[in-house]
């Protein structure tokens, strides 16, 4: 490569460009193009695990690749800009699951079904959690395999273990009653530590946060049939009202925090007991980064009136309806999911895996960065998935914004859940849901 070219991407990768890069074994002259894929990922650790896949498996079959990199909501709205107007920039898009039912319902994603026939395969693997299969298909469950699970997120309650057996509690905690109880005596008794931290910033953050409460308190936002919305019910009012007490022995300014201040608070020691996504535990591990290392436990999210359960939030890949390079986009894909390039991910970046043989991989689960796979693997095989709607964004972002204006004292609970109920039933009508 000249000194003209190298210049060129350093240029581009300081603007934040796409970049393009052949990985053909570092010739001066490029050898004749096998292909070209481009990558459409987040801007965190799943998606520079991504990344480094796809260089990986560039040099492995030497061909070009592009790939655009950018923020939550940013990657979100380039996506759906490319697959809606069918310009076909992107090959794979590494998607979070909520959105993955309005692209399938628009047509925007390919049937990978025969791509796994070619390859002798029905479908997916039964290796992968099937709660993890469940969100790749379309309808939920039941339909066409669209996507393959990459990176196997869901929600666990962390907990000081050390100050839950200081307070009377020996084990992971069951029930929010008891673990509510224990969190109080940590608030009234030890200096500069909260009982709870609570994620309250409006939109996505805010909700994600909620869900869980909601769900244990037997809430559930729609009917079977998506023809009703039930968010002003008398399930949904105790699980809010739950919601607010643990606000009340939660650290000033929960209101604004997302899942950065929760676990900075963790870290930090001055907080006893959140809800929070995995990718935060390699930190909580790290003497160098956590001043409670061994001291936190992991565990399912307590119970309510029901059983608890975890909000699924995997990432997922799939490839557009518009890519030009299908047969190779499903080979990447395929290819990255695989056990040992699940358990490489996991070693190398910390990324949790969706295949049931790398949750119980010996080499892994002795180490103790992964000491929490065993109850991450029951997380996600009892978690629920956000409700399986084409505008679930506009959705979550109004119900966000009224729970967030509970959780900041602006409005009652239940004028909260009244709010949001007809905002969102509004929503609904016009998405064709309701008539």
């Amino acid at each position: 490569m000249n000194k003209l070219v190298k210049y060129l991407l350093v240029a581009l990768m300081l603007l934040g460009l796409t970049v393009s890069v052949f990985a053909g074994g570092g010739q001066e002259e490029k050898v004749e193009e096998k292909g070209k894929l481009v990558l459409a990922t987040l801007n965190s650790v799943e998606g520079q695990t991504t990344k480094k896949a796809l260089l990986a498996f560039a040099e492995l079959k030497g061909i070009e690749v592009e790939i655009v990199e950018a923020p939550y909501s940013n990657l979100f709205e380039k996506q759906v800009l490319d697959m809606s107007q069918g310009t076909g920039l992107y090959d794979i898009v590494l998607l979070d699951d909520p959105w993955f039912t309005q692209y399938a319902e628009n047509g925007w994603l390919t049937d990978l079904g025969p791509f796994f026939e070619k390859k002798g395969e029905s479908g997916l693997s039964d290796d992968f959690i099937p709660t993890s299969a469940a969100i790749s298909h379309y309808p939920y469950k039941t339909g066409k395999v669209y996507a393959i699970p990459f990176f196997g997120n869901a929600q666990m309650f962390f907990y000081r273990a050390d100050l839950f057996a200081k307070y009377g509690l020996n084990r992971a905690p069951k029930t929010w009653d008891e673990t509510y109880a224990v969190m109080k005596k940590i608030y009234d008794s030890e200096e500069g530590v909260y009982g709870y931290v609570l994620r309250g910033q409006q939109g996505n953050p805010v909700v994600a946060q909620f869900m869980p409460v909601f769900w244990s308190f037997g809430g559930r936002m729609f009917s079977d049939d998506k023809s009703k919305v039930q968010i002003d019910t008398p399930e949904a009012l105790n699980a809010l009202n739950f919601f607010l007490k643990l606000k009340d022995i939660s650290p000033p300014g929960a209101e604004s925090f997302n899942a950065q201040q929760l676990a900075t608070h963790m870290l930090q020691g001055t907080a006893a007991t959140t809800i929070n996504w995995p990718a935060f535990v390699p930190a909580f591990e790290d003497p160098k980064q956590s001043k409670i290392v061994g001291k936190i436990g992991y565990a399912p999210i307590p119970s309510g009136t029901v059983t608890g359960s975890s909000e699924i939030g995997h990432w997922i890949a799939a490839v557009p309806a518009g890519s030009k390079n299908k047969e190779l986009a499903f080979d990447f894909i395929h290819w990255a999911t695989s056990a040992e390039k699940q358990k490489e991910h996991a070693k190398a970046m910390g990324t949790p895996p969706t295949r049931l043989s790398v949750f119980t991989d010996p080499e892994l689960v002795k180490m103790d960065e992964f000491k929490h796979y065993p109850i991450l693997k029951d997380c996600i095989a009892n978690s629920t998935p956000r409700p399986r709607i084409a505008n679930w964004n506009e959705v979550e972002n109004t119900f966000g914004i009224y729970l967030s204006m509970a959780v900041a004292g602006k409005i009652s609970p239940k004028e909260a859940l009244s709010k949001a109920q007809a905002e969102v039933e509004k929503l609904m009508k016009k998405a064709g849901y309701m008539k």
